[in-house]
């Protein structure tokens, strides 16, 4: 049977025009990325982080003692009471901290919700509470985060764009491992791009009335998690604003109120001198002009910077649509999202604080970004860019190194990086249509492969670190166990 030369190209278009079938990619990508970020999610990162503990303790307190009680980064304010003063254990953690009460130092919405998971396992409230129960929302709330960042990407670019999207949000460590800490932000993360989404179909058909209720309630929601999430108000109005719908940016102002008395109502409830003084002491952070910079050269998830070159690739990205792509009102929304947050943290986190958390709102609107800038330098691909996807997009091999495994050595380095960049420095002297197909060709490989190394390292993260070192590992469940066996297989570091 002779096959035609044109049954390949007409495979492809066919895939890509045919409905169901690129609804059962989708569902396959999905499956195979939600059960890779949730892999291991309860031992990296590494259990213990008091961050979290802020959190579940003081929602399990709040369930179980009708008061919020929990340790405080800002210390101890007068009028508090210290309940405990010593180490608190559990699951081989130990976590010397001072529990104080009443803690009122954030609304309770998101302890609630860590804390009510950690109740409903019947968590010993005053133990370190297993990572696999205070984890559990964020990990979910990270699937619901995925799909959006699909449907709003699919909105603006198309299908194919979108499912390069969420493969970034998916397969970039800084991003993986950062939804995966129990915080505040990952709840407003699914928020504010629910937000943005719902808001972007309201400007696009007004009369659909019913998503200028929910936006108030996304946003009280957002501000009963930490109070920053209140000032998504600001972007709905200025969004609204950009098609003259200043009526419904007045309503949805009126409509945020009572999500905000509701956070003064809880403040006064409990103990209200106390309240104020925290809520002044918050506001008196340093923040100031080296705040921007500091977001602009500091990636990592927690507290630590992680240089991943997908992370760095996707900021680089965002600068280029808000610099040349910003008159286009598609490009604008993405760019919108990544700078609003930015000036959110911008106002109010400390300039240089290194509590990297505060910056998972705009990690979305970062993987949107690079989908769409990789998407355009393979489709045209120059010298300059060709080279910010080999250098940066390959950066994934060099987190699969411990004290037993080495990085590349210096010489097949070098070597590596000259054959691939050969195809384009060629083309770029003696243009040919060969020789850009083979610098396409190139750089979808580095793409592949690329993305291969930070799917081994997400998988691969907590036996990476722990093969020299022990640390306290908690009760796992079927979603932190669950694995798709030959496809691990590929994953494993041997």
């Amino acid at each position: 049977m002779i096959i035609s030369k044109l049954s390949y190209p007409l495979m492809i278009k066919t895939i890509q025009k045919n409905l169901a079938v690129r609804w059962i990619i989708l569902g396959l990508v999905l499956v195979f990325l939600f059960s890779l970020k949730s892999y291991n999610y309860d031992r990296f990162p590494v259990m213990g982080h008091l961050e979290e503990y802020a959190y579940s303790w003081m929602g399990i307190h709040l369930i179980e003692d009708r008061l919020p009680q929990t340790w405080s980064p800002t210390g101890h304010f007068s009028g508090q009471d210290i309940v405990f003063s010593g180490t608190i254990t559990g699951s081989g953690a130990f976590l010397p901290v001072d529990i104080l009460s009443p803690w009122l130092d954030l609304p309770p919405l998101y302890g609630l919700i860590s804390g009510g998971v950690a109740h409903l396992f019947q968590a010993d409230s005053w133990s370190v509470i297993p990572a696999s129960y205070i984890r559990l929302p964020a990990i979910l709330m990270s699937f619901l985060t995925t799909i959006l960042i699909f449907l709003l990407t699919k909105r603006l670019f198309g299908f194919w764009t979108a499912l390069l999207a969420i493969t970034i949000y998916s397969l970039t460590p800084v991003f993986v491992f950062g939804s995966r800490l129990s915080v505040a932000e990952n709840g407003i993360t699914l928020l504010y791009i629910m937000v943005i989404y719902l808001t972007d179909l309201y400007r696009d058909k007004p009369k659909r009335w019913y998503l200028l209720v929910a936006l108030p309630m996304l946003v009280g929601l957002a501000g009963l998690m930490k109070p920053n999430g209140f000032l998504i108000t600001g972007l709905i109005v200025f969004l609204l604003g950009q098609k003259r719908l200043w009526r419904e940016a007045f309503w949805v102002l009126l409509g945020v109120l009572p999500w905000l008395g509701l956070f003064l109502a809880y403040g006064y409830s409990l103990d209200w001198p106390i309240f104020q003084t925290i809520i002044a002491a918050q506001s008196n952070r340093p923040v100031g002009f080296l705040g921007l910079p500091f977001i602009f050269s500091s990636p990592g998830y927690s507290t630590e910077l992680v240089f991943d070159g997908w992370y760095v690739f996707c900021l680089l990205s965002v600068f280029y649509l808000l610099v040349a792509k910003f008159k286009d009102s598609k490009y604008q929304l993405v760019g919108l999202g990544f700078l609003f947050w930015a000036l959110v943290v911008v106002v109010s986190a400390g300039q240089t604080d290194t509590l990297l958390w505060y910056h998972y709102p705009f990690f979305p609107f970062l993987a949107i970004s690079g989908a769409l800038l990789l998407k355009e330098t393979i489709s045209s691909p120059n010298l300059f860019n060709s080279l910010l996807i080999i250098l940066l997009l390959l950066s994934g091999k060099a987190f699969l190194s411990n004290d037993f495994i080495s990085q590349v050595k210096p010489l097949p380095f070098r070597l590596i990086v000259a054959l691939l960049t050969l195809p384009v420095v060629l083309n770029y002297f003696f243009p040919s249509s060969n020789l850009l197909k083979l610098a396409k060709l190139v750089l979808l490989m580095v793409v592949i492969v690329g993305l291969f190394f930070n799917a081994q390292y997400i998988f691969s993260a907590f036996p990476l670190i722990s093969q020299s070192k022990s640390f306290p590992i908690g009760p796992g469940n079927a979603l932190s166990d669950f694995h798709l066996p030959l496809i691990w297989r590929v994953l494993s570091i041997r």
